[in-house]
């Protein structure tokens, strides 16, 4: 958060993970520019109004996998993303979830990638 006039919506489903987060705001001194909230993706932000969103999809539902929610998720920043936003996704390499970005949000490029992770930039055209 350099830029002063920059504000952040962080959103978990998890009520441990939005605590944690909302401790780590305040312990850093940005609460005043992040917005932590509980909730299912982006489901309380409105149609192209985020120039960037930065997602790591869970493949995981309690302890059972489960690979459904992601594309869920995509099609959600793909709404909330203004044209030529850009939606910035990490994950674990083996789930290959570029196909999906490509079609659900726009061209997708990987960024990075090991044996473990893959990041991949995603920009919305329309």
């Amino acid at each position: 958060l350099r830029d002063p006039s920059a504000h952040v919506l962080a959103t978990d489903v998890s009520a441990t993970a939005v605590t944690s987060a909302r401790a780590t705001v305040l312990a850093n001194g940005v609460a005043d520019r992040v917005d932590v909230v509980q909730n299912v993706g982006l489901a309380s932000r409105a149609d192209a109004s985020a120039s960037l969103i930065i997602l790591n999809p869970p493949f995981h539902d309690g302890a059972a996998i489960n690979n459904d929610l992601a594309p869920e998720l995509f099609a959600d920043a793909a709404r909330v993303l203004a044209p030529g936003g850009q939606l910035w996704t990490v994950w674990n390499s083996h789930l290959q979830y570029r196909g999906a970005l490509s079609r659900l949000v726009g061209p997708t490029e990987q960024v990075a990638r090991n044996v473990k992770f893959t990041v991949a930039r995603s920009v919305r055209e329309r």
